[in-house]
C-alpha cells in the first residue's frame, strides 16, 4: 500500500514537472514569436517609412509609391504575388499595380492569361484602371471583424473562377484613408511544397503593413497639398509683382500719351507758317508801314483817316492778345508735359523701390506704402472716372515691414475694391474710394489701421466669410486673376505680422476692409529685460 501510494505521487510530480516545463517552453515560443513578429513590423514600417521619404521627394509622389509598396509586400511576406486596388468614387475597386505572379483579375483566355501571369509589368499596365466586380461593401463584408479576409482554397466570391488556380491561397487587407477605404492589398501564395504558403496569421503582419501605408498615403498627400498651396502661394505674390509691374507699365503708358497729346497740341499752338505768325505780321508788316508814317510826318493822318491805317491799332491788339493766349495756352500745355514727365521719374522710382526692396524688412512710414500703391494705379482710377481721396497720419510711428509685400497686399485689395465698382457699371452712380491710415487701439494693443472703403456693389453676406479662403473666387475661371488667391495672400501676409484684417459690408453700400498691424510699444522690449534690482 505505501509503495502504491509513493508511486501515485512520484507520477503526480512528474505530471506536475512536465506540465510547468510544457508551460515555460510555450512561454518562451510564444514570447520569441511575439518578439519575433513586433521586429518584423518594425523592420517593415523602417523600409516603409524609407520608401515614402524617397517618394516625397520625387514629383510623381503617390503614382510611385503605391507600385513600389506592393512589391515590397510581396517580398516581405515571402508571397507568390500580390497586387494593389484603389477604390473608386463609385465605390468599385479599380486596377492599380502587379508584382510577382499574380492571379487574374479579369476574364481573358489562357493564352494571355499565361503571358500577362509571367510578367508583372506586362500585367500591371492590362490591369491599371480595370474596374473589378470587387466593391467597397464587399471588402468590409469580406473582412468582418478581423480587418482582413484569408481564402484557402476557394476564390474569392468577387474575382474569376480561375484565380484560385494561381492563388489557392489568399489574403485581403484594406488600405484605409481617413476612416474610409482608399484601397486593398492581395498577397497570394500556391501550395507547393518548396515556396511559402501563407496562411491566417499572415493577416495581421498584412495590416500593419496596410496600416503603415496609410499613414504614409495620408503623410503625401498631406505634403503634396502643402506643396500645391506654396506653389499657388508663390504664384500669388508673383502676379502681386506682375500687377505692380503691369499697372507701372500701363500709368507710364497713360502719363506718355497724355505728354504725347500735350506736345501735338502745343506744336498746332506755334507751328504757323512764318508769314502766318502774329509776331510776323506785326513785326515785318505793320511796324514797317507805321515807322514810315511817322518818319513822313502823316502817322496821325495815316491812323485817323486812312482806310487801312484805321484799323492798325486794333489789328495789332487782336493779334497781341491772340499771341498772349497762345503763350498761356503753351505755358499750361509745358507744365502738363513737364508734370507728366515727372510722374513718369516718380514711377520709374517706385518701380526701383519696389524690387530693390523685394524680400527685406525694414522700419517703415506706412502713409509713403500707401501712396505709392495709389499712385501706381493713380491713371487707371482717374481714366475710370473713380474719386480716389487719402487720408494719412503721418505721425505713426514706424513700423518693421516687407514693404514690397505691403505694397502688393495694398495695391490687391485697391484692385479688388476699382473691380468691384466696374462690375456694377453704375452710370449714375459716382464712384469713390477712400483710404484712412490712422491708429487704433484693441484692448490693450495699438495698431496703424489702414481702411480701405468702397462705395461699389458690396459683398452679399453669404459670401462674406469665404473671400479670404484659399482658392475662393467669385469671377470666371477663364479670367487668368480669377484664382482666389489674391485675398488669401494679403490674410497670410498680414498675419505674417501678426497683423488682422476685418471686412464690413452692406449690399448695394460697399464694402470697408480694416487692415491692422501691431504697433511696437517702448514697454515691449522692457518686458523681456529683467527689472534692476531683480
Amino acid at each position: 500500500m505505501p509503495i502504491l501510494i509513493l508511486s501515485v505521487v512520484i507520477v503526480v510530480l512528474l505530471v506536475v514537472i512536465v506540465i510547468q516545463r510544457s508551460r515555460i517552453i510555450i512561454t518562451n515560443r510564444t514570447s520569441y514569436s511575439l518578439k519575433k513578429g513586433i521586429s518584423k513590423e518594425r523592420n517593415a514600417t523602417a523600409d516603409i517609412l524609407r520608401l515614402s521619404k524617397e517618394v516625397i521627394a520625387s514629383q510623381d509622389k503617390e503614382k510611385e509609391f503605391l507600385p513600389n509598396f506592393i512589391k515590397y509586400t510581396v517580398r516581405s511576406m515571402k508571397a507568390t504575388g500580390g497586387a494593389l486596388l484603389l477604390c473608386g468614387e463609385d465605390k468599385h475597386f479599380y486596377g492599380c499595380a502587379v508584382s510577382g505572379t499574380f492571379p487574374m483579375l479579369k476574364e481573358v483566355t489562357q493564352q494571355i492569361e499565361a503571358q500577362l501571369i509571367a510578367h508583372d509589368k506586362r500585367h500591371t499596365e492590362f490591369i491599371k484602371g480595370y474596374k473589378t466586380k470587387f466593391t467597397s461593401d464587399d471588402l468590409d463584408k469580406a473582412c468582418g471583424s478581423d480587418g482582413y479576409a484569408f481564402y484557402q482554397g476557394k476564390t474569392p466570391p468577387f474575382f474569376p473562377e480561375r484565380f484560385v488556380l494561381e492563388g489557392p491561397r489568399c489574403l485581403i487587407a484594406p488600405i484605409k484613408y481617413r476612416n474610409e477605404n482608399y484601397g486593398c492589398i492581395i498577397v497570394t501564395s500556391k501550395e507547393d511544397f518548396d515556396s511559402y504558403k501563407i496562411t491566417s496569421n499572415d493577416g495581421i503582419f498584412l495590416l500593419r503593413l496596410a496600416e503603415i501605408a496609410s499613414l504614409c498615403i495620408e503623410v503625401i498627400k498631406d505634403f503634396k497639398k502643402r506643396q500645391d498651396y506654396e506653389k499657388q502661394l508663390q504664384a500669388a505674390r508673383e502676379e502681386g509683382m506682375l500687377q505692380v509691374s503691369t499697372g507701372i507699365i500701363h500709368n507710364i503708358g497713360n502719363a506718355v500719351t497724355i505728354a504725347k497729346l500735350a506736345v501735338s497740341g502745343l506744336l498746332e499752338k506755334v507751328n504757323f507758317k512764318k508769314e502766318e505768325r502774329p509776331e510776323s505780321l506785326i513785326l515785318d508788316d505793320m511796324l514797317p508801314k507805321l515807322q514810315e508814317h511817322l518818319k513822313n510826318g502823316d502817322l496821325e493822318k495815316f491812323l485817323s483817316t486812312d482806310k487801312a491805317g484805321k484799323q492798325y491799332l486794333d489789328i495789332m491788339k487782336e493779334l497781341l492778345e491772340h499771341l498772349r493766349g497762345n503763350n498761356c495756352d503753351a505755358t499750361k500745355m509745358v507744365e502738363s508735359v513737364s508734370d507728366k514727365l515727372f510722374h513718369i521719374s516718380e514711377i520709374i522710382e517706385l518701380q526701383q523701390r519696389f524690387v530693390g526692396e523685394l524680400g527685406t524688412e525694414n522700419m517703415i512710414q506706412l502713409a509713403g506704402v500707401v501712396e505709392s500703391s495709389v499712385t501706381i494705379f493713380d491713371e487707371s482710377f482717374n481714366k475710370r472716372g473713380f474719386k480716389i481721396t487719402t487720408d494719412l497720419d503721418r505721425k505713426l510711428p514706424e513700423i518693421l515691414i516687407d514693404s514690397s509685400i505691403m505694397t502688393q497686399v495694398f495695391i490687391n485689395m485697391i484692385k479688388n475694391a476699382v473691380e468691384a465698382m466696374d462690375s456694377e457699371n453704375n452710370p449714375d452712380k459716382k464712384y469713390q474710394l477712400q483710404l484712412t491710415l490712422k491708429k487704433e487701439t484693441r484692448g490693450s494693443r495699438d495698431y496703424a489701421m489702414i481702411e480701405i472703403k468702397d462705395n461699389g456693389p458690396g459683398i452679399p453676406e453669404d459670401i462674406r466669410n469665404k473671400i479670404f479662403e484659399f482658392g475662393f473666387t467669385t469671377r470666371m475661371k477663364s479670367n487668368s486673376s480669377a484664382r482666389g488667391i489674391g485675398l488669401h495672400f494679403c490674410l497670410d501676409s498680414i498675419n505674417r505680422y501678426c497683423g488682422l484684417i476685418e471686412v464690413d459690408s452692406r449690399v448695394g453700400e460697399g464694402a470697408t476692409f480694416k487692415v491692422l498691424l501691431p504697433i511696437s510699444r517702448k514697454d515691449d522690449a522692457a518686458v523681456t529685460e529683467p527689472a534692476a534690482g531683480a
